[in-house]
């Protein structure tokens, strides 16, 4: 069963101020994840303290934050390395 992602515009700026092959990592994990979002290398895992919110590891020490829409359908909202993303997103 595939999911659909769709990057929101503060991904697509998170996205570019991340070197390219960090670019390419982190887009290579959202292809993974439409195709079979249960891989253990994406642990795939509700985002602690933000209800909907959803994280996957794309390699390279960044994370993705995905916000859910439906079963099928999420949104891509943020990416970073760890800290930051974690620092970030545990203040809202």
């Amino acid at each position: 069963m595939s999911r659909t992602v769709t990057p929101t515009p503060a991904f697509i700026k998170a996205s570019k101020s991340l070197p390219p092959h960090r670019q390419k990592a982190a887009a290579w994990a959202l292809s993974k994840f439409m195709r079979d979002p249960i891989l253990p290398s994406l642990d795939f895992r509700s985002l602690a303290g933000a209800s909907g919110y959803h994280i996957i590891d794309p390699g390279s020490g960044d994370r993705i934050i995905l916000r859910r829409l439906d079963d099928e359908a999420f949104e891509a909202v943020d990416v970073g390395p760890h800290d930051n993303i974690y620092r970030a997103w545990n203040r809202r």
